[in-house]
């Protein structure tokens, strides 16, 4: 430390204000509940008062509500000795709200305490009892010398006095040693003893000082638990930071000595309160750095990374998941989000990534719990889901995120594909148990469904957030690591499998998606890995294979978490649809293509018609021939899977742009474009008939309808003008043959849209030939009987016109 730190002044005191006790009931990192508005005088003196007469009338309510009124305001108290002598005899009754009062005037206590007191309250008044008698014996120019009451605030501090049998941190010491040793039992290491330990040691000798530390220390493995962990690092911060203000610098050394690696192995300490300790005293000593301006020593804060190493070490070989091994990962993942950066350890990065998804995100666990357990004990499930939502793992679970980022960057090769494959697993998971979760509990389950998705937000961001570090990392062609665009594929993949979770539009999202699309336009192995991950038609018509759903009906347009996954797919699919290999196109994503062209959701089958529209668009040079006949074969499918479903399912917009794309693509006189062509007038004579029954004013309104019907039509007018010369003669024929047969309104109102749609064209070359039918069309119209029409028509369109067809598309 290049200089001591400064007289504590009203800026630093604010914190410490919060008596230790106060600061470590919540299991938590957030801050303490601050106190209550200050009561008036008459609560108190009301309380007081109700207190003596209870004294002499034995009425147990009064005094209750007596003490919990004081208790409630213990921070705004200044207690006497006549207060104390009249709280004393609640104290065995009451423990847990007399103790906290008396500890604030712990100099007013008497010698001894009752026999009868529990562990915890006694713990708690013996060390305020230790840490007033060192304060009292302080210089009085230090800052912890002021009164009892505010040095109960602080730590910091040296015992003055002597080791004999009144000695409160000899009692104290004591007490651990039976407890530790079995003598003592002790339920929890809650808030009030770790209190009344942590005012001991602040006032212990250096020898002392060790041995109540290691009597802790074996004390939680007997009885140690989370919650123990995140009071011991709080604990830890409050004692450091005492002992830097008080310039007890010998004692940090001491305690970053006692957690180290070769003591812990010597002493072989259960590992959860040491790494808590080391996460503690780091974050004691950035904060007095940052408050006081102060240079610590680099190997001081060596010491207690080494420690979380080694217990980052041990965690990560456990092979099994213990409960000792399970709470150990939790306190490394949890501690490391309170004590700021720490060095790079591949251990610590495997260990965090352990935690973050096994212990604050277990989703996948929990979706399968949900799936297998049996309908009466789902009730059981949502209590374990709420409970887990409340807990301080789930509430850590974003920052616990960034600790994971912050040890990826600095990670090498080898360490980043581990957590990276570790990740993406946990993303697949997540697929395959709630897509189960949703088709097993959707409708009667609901609760169940509202509270996982809390935790699956959760996941979706964490997943989210990692993707994008990789993608800064890996798919950044500028990184020293150099450009890896497989690494785009995994996050593609990773993000179809939680598509379903996704509500907001994340900048991370979006800066990940960018990066991974532009790396996997410009790879074929990543295209390839990207496609081969696409589920097979198999896989999208079966039901999940699992005993639950054995005997039940599957439906596979009802699948949200499946067509949510799918529908990513088909987004990005397009991106570089130009560069899947055939095969490819042919095998998955056809298939996928044409089952969701009649799926329920309209972005799905929009998404479908866009991806055909894209490969029917696409090219390349090294198989154009094999890509052409491929077009073809599809495109037959594809209008017949179109046209089943329009109107209802199919998008007008989305078979309008298939449509016009393929023939726009097609080769000249393909017969894919024939049947194209076909198929729209059948389906046109189809939806007319249909339109006839159920409007009969339709041809009248004919302009202003938006009938199906109209839109097929209006489809083949606009094809006029875009097939090719060797199917313009067909499109005109079928079109003749379809107006002969519809009655005189109908050819009337057809006759009006197609001079409209000639008149507005400026195409030279086929102008001239389609006013010469279109003049021709109208004398058919207007003779007497549809029979003869229809037949002259026929005749006309291939015999009466066939000269001038003919010298037109020479000409052409």
């Amino acid at each position: 430390m290049a200089t001591p730190p400064p007289r504590r002044g009203p800026a630093a005191g604010a914190a410490s204000a919060v008596p230790l006790a106060d600061n470590l009931e919540s299991a938590t990192f957030a801050p303490p509940l601050p106190a209550p508005p200050p009561p008036s005088p008459a609560t108190i003196l009301s309380a007081w008062s109700r207190l003596r007469d209870t004294t002499s009338s034995s009425a147990p309510a009064d005094a209750l509500a007596a003490l919990e009124t004081l208790h409630l305001h213990r921070r705004a108290l200044r207690l006497s000795s006549a207060h104390v002598a009249l709280l004393l005899p609640l104290l065995p009754l009451h423990p847990r709200l007399v103790a906290p009062l008396l500890a604030a005037s712990a100099h007013l206590l008497p010698a001894s305490l009752p026999a009868s007191l529990p562990t915890s309250p006694r713990l708690l008044l013996l060390g305020a009892r230790a840490f007033a008698r060192s304060a009292k014996d302080l210089p009085s120019g230090s800052s912890l010398g002021n009164s009892a009451s505010t040095a109960m605030n602080r730590g910091g501090g040296e015992s003055a006095i002597g080791h004999d049998d009144d000695d409160p941190v000899v009692a104290v010491r004591r007490m651990l040693k039976d407890v530790e040793l079995g003598g003592q039992s002790i339920d929890d290491l809650d808030h009030l003893a770790l209190a009344g330990i942590g005012y001991t040691l602040a006032a212990s000798d250096e020898v002392q000082f060790r041995r109540i530390f290691v009597s802790l220390f074996r004390i939680c493995r007997r009885i140690g638990n989370l919650d123990v962990g995140v009071r011991v690092l709080k604990l830890v911060e409050w004692l450091v930071m005492g002992f830097v203000e008080s310039r007890k610098m010998r004692k940090i050394q001491v305690l970053f000595e006692m957690i180290s690696p070769e003591k812990c192995e010597g002493e072989d300490y259960v590992l959860f309160p040491i790494v808590m300790a080391a996460c503690g005293g780091l974050r004691a000593l950035r904060v007095a750095s940052a408050r006081y301006r102060l240079n610590f020593d680099p190997q001081l804060k060596e010491a207690p990374e080494r420690t979380i190493q080694f217990a980052a070490e041990k965690a990560v070989s456990e092979g099994r998941r213990s409960a000792d091994q399970r709470v150990l990962v939790q306190c490394v993942a949890l501690g490391l989000t309170q004590c700021g950066q720490v060095m790079f350890h591949e251990s610590v990065l495997q260990c965090v990534c352990m935690g973050l998804l096994k212990e604050l995100l277990p989703l996948p666990d929990m979706l399968r719990m949900s799936v297998e357990s049996a309908e009466a004990n789902l009730v059981e499930v949502v209590k374990v889901v709420n409970q887990h939502l409340n807990s301080v793992l789930f509430k850590e679970a974003g920052p616990v995120t960034g600790v994971l980022c912050n040890q990826y960057s600095y990670a090498g090769d080898k360490a980043k594909n581990f957590v990276e494959t570790c990740v993406w697993e946990y993303a697949h998971e997540i697929y395959c148990h709630l897509r189960a979760a949703v088709l097993l509990h959707r409708g009667k389950q609901d609760d169940l469904l509202t509270a996982i998705d809390k935790i699956a937000e959760a996941s979706f961001l964490m997943v989210v957030v990692f993707a994008a570090k990789v993608a800064k990392h890996r798919l950044n062609p500028k990184s020293s690591e150099g450009f890896q665009p497989e690494v785009a594929a995994r996050i593609l993949v990773a993000f179809s499998c939680v598509e379903h979770l996704r509500r907001l539009r994340l900048p991370e999202y979006t800066e990940a998606v960018r990066r991974a699309v532009l790396a996997y336009q410009e790879n074929a192995a990543a295209i390839s890995l990207f496609i081969e991950s696409m589920p097979s038609y198999t896989e999208l018509t079966s039901k999940p294979d699992l005993p639950t759903f054995a005997g039940t009906t599957y439906i596979w347009h009802s699948d949200e978490v499946q067509t949510s996954r799918i529908l990513f797919y088909l987004r990005v699919v397009p991106t570089a649809v130009g560069l899947i290999p055939l095969h490819m196109i042919r095998d998955k994503v056809a298939s996928i293509m044409f089952l969701y062209l009649q799926h329920s959701n309209e972005k799905v089958t929009s998404a479908s018609h866009s991806v055909m529209v894209s490969f029917l668009s696409s090219g390349s040079d090294t198989d154009q021939d094999d890509r052409a006949a491929l077009k073809e074969q599809l495109t037959f499918y594809y209008i017949m899977r179109s046209l089943e479903a329009y109107p209802g399912v199919t998008p007008f917009d989305g078979i309008a742009s298939g449509v016009a794309t393929l023939v726009r693509n097609l080769p000249a006189g393909s017969a894919a474009v024939f049947f194209c062509i076909h198929s729209l007038v059948v389906k046109a004579k189809d939806l007319c008939e249909i339109a006839k029954v159920q409007n009969k004013s339709l041809w009248r309104s004919w302009e202003e309808s938006t009938d199906p019907c109209k839109k097929i039509l209006d489809l083949l007018l606009r094809l006029i003008f875009l097939v090719d010369i060797q199917s313009f003669p067909y499109l005109l024929k079928e079109l003749a043959e379809f107006m002969a047969l519809l009655p005189k309104e109908g050819q009337d109102a057809l006759l009006n849209d197609m001079h409209a749609h000639v008149a507005e064209s400026d195409d030279v070359t086929r102008k001239p030939v389609l006013v010469s039918w279109l003049q021709s069309l109208s004398y058919i119209s207007s003779q007497s009987s549809n029979s003869e029409s229809r037949s002259k028509a026929a005749s006309l369109s291939v015999a009466s016109d066939e000269l001038s067809l003919n010298r037109t598309m020479a000409r052409l």
